[in-house]
């Protein structure tokens, strides 16, 4: 008998369904604390600001899940103080992010590379401090973040994940006393993480 694309489009999600809810291919839960640094693009961008670091410290959390190690889905959470740099005239300034990611995985045994992509949403904070004025800038805009990485692990339950994304806002942002004038904010973020898997 025929089949109809309808029927095969059916029949090849419940195989899929099938597969992911076999024993084979458990899902394993993932805890990732980690720690690194923003780079490039608009990470340490402060003009005429001394002192001033190209590479802004950042941290956070990740917390997802892979099914078989191939696929899953990941919740990331970063805090990056100072992303701007440091200096009187910006006493106080921070990027933090919350992005949805899809994991896309290889399993090699204990050794598992990695691409990870997906959206969230970019906060910005900066404030200016001058002579007789203060001014503060605030702006939550959609984001995106796309890269890969490596995860050995050392036992079951216990690895470490180097990891290196880039992420930008999909929206301009506009702070024209900062560089940032109609323009998308970007950068790279490098980490190292502690990976306690459950």
């Amino acid at each position: 008998m025929r089949r109809t694309r309808g029927q095969l489009w059916i029949l090849t999600m419940a195989a899929i369904v099938v597969w992911l809810t076999s024993s084979t291919a458990r899902a394993d839960g993932l805890f990732v604390p980690f720690v690194g640094a923003d780079f490039g693009g608009d990470a340490g961008s402060c003009e005429g600001i001394t002192p001033c670091e190209s590479k802004q410290l950042t941290y956070g959390i990740g917390v997802g899940f892979m099914v078989g190690g191939v696929i899953g889905f990941e919740g990331e959470f970063a805090h990056a103080p100072r992303f701007f740099g440091e200096g009187s005239a910006r006493a106080d300034n921070y990027v933090m992010t919350f992005m949805g990611n899809v994991l896309v995985g290889v399993p090699l045994g204990p050794v598992r590379p990695y691409a990870v992509g997906g959206i969230g949403v970019i906060h910005t904070d900066i404030n200016q401090s001058t002579v007789g004025a203060y001014n503060a800038y605030s702006n939550n805009s959609l984001g995106m973040s796309v890269g890969g990485g490596l995860i050995g692990l050392f036992s079951q339950h216990v690895g470490l994940r180097g990891d290196l994304r880039y992420l930008r806002t999909l929206e301009d942002l506009t702070f024209p006393s900062f560089q940032l004038d109609s323009k998308s904010l970007d950068f790279w973020r490098g980490s190292i993480g502690l990976v306690l898997r459950f």
